[in-house]
């Protein structure tokens, strides 16, 4: 994770972060448990020094083999107090050390920003960061000018989770750099991927709630506006995150498991006595 990228979803409490930096690594083919021991190292390092930017590490489980990092913010000038805090011993030196590790593990990384959209989102009192264990991450690109469109369906599109009762928690944010203008991430969080079961249900009752001609009038007004969608599925990484003590106190067994146990070692055979 190089620093150019140190990114959580929230800040403090339950309220999605005004400004996420988001940083994307992908990893090199077999790589993978090499990477996860460095990124260990790095929230380690930040927990030593007290670091005040936490974050959330998410592997990917469907795409592309990369690892997300997101880091919540209250404003961009927040991430100056971060770079602050980087530039001073011994962190800055510690960093510099492991980034040359990681840099070896690692093809390609980017870094995100982006903010949030209050408007685009659906049930975001429901968000629990501790309790989110999987991800699932919806990146729609639009066409240029169509910006009030997008916001106009997508309100209409969760006024049928309303009516249809769907229970998810789905927060939007557009992407401000670092992606082509007209991105947006719809992340929706999860505390079990059994949450993914129910989804033809959900379908069919935003489908019913709408009913069948408003429902396909509202994707055909979708389709004229969205350039392509790319959904991606990510699993949250205790051991590679530097989540606050607030998230770990909210979820000890989930951020904080237990070490597992050592094997017993096997007992020595009973020594011959010697012949009479």
């Amino acid at each position: 994770m190089g620093i150019g990228i140190v990114p959580m979803f929230a800040q403090e409490g339950t309220k999605p972060a005004p400004v996420l930096s988001i940083g994307r690594e992908s990893i090199k083919e077999g790589r993978t448990a090499a990477h996860e021991k460095v990124e260990a190292d790095y929230a380690a390092t930040f927990r030593k020094t007290n670091f005040p930017g936490h974050y959330i590490a998410m592997a990917t489980i469907s795409g592309a083999n990369e690892v997300w990092f997101i880091q919540p913010m209250a404003s961009f000038a927040a991430n100056e107090d971060f770079e602050k805090a980087t530039d001073k011993e011994p962190l800055k030196s510690a960093l510099a050390l492991m980034d040359s590790r990681d840099g070896e593990l690692r093809t390609t990384s980017r870094t995100i920003w982006a903010v949030y959209r209050p408007d685009l989102s659906y049930k975001p009192e429901t968000f629990n960061p501790a309790k989110s264990h999987f991800v699932d991450v919806g990146t729609f690109r639009i066409r240029l000018g169509r910006g009030d469109d997008f916001a106009q369906g997508t309100k209409t599109y969760f006024g049928g989770f309303a009516k249809g009762n769907v229970d998810l928690c789905i927060l939007g944010y557009e992407i401000t750099a670092g992606a082509p203008v007209g991105t947006y991430l719809f992340f929706t969080p999860m505390d079990s991927m059994k949450v993914l079961d129910g989804d033809a249900g959900r379908a069919k009752a935003v489908r019913e709630s709408m009913g069948q001609e408003g429902f396909a009038q509202m994707m055909k007004g979708l389709s004229d506006i969205v350039l392509s969608i790319e959904d991606t599925l990510l699993e949250v990484k205790p051991g590679m995150s530097y989540p606050s003590q607030a998230m770990i106190d909210a979820d000890p067994g989930f951020w904080k498991p237990k070490p597992a146990m050592k094997p017993m070692a096997a007992a020595a055979p009973p020594e011959k006595k010697a012949a009479q």
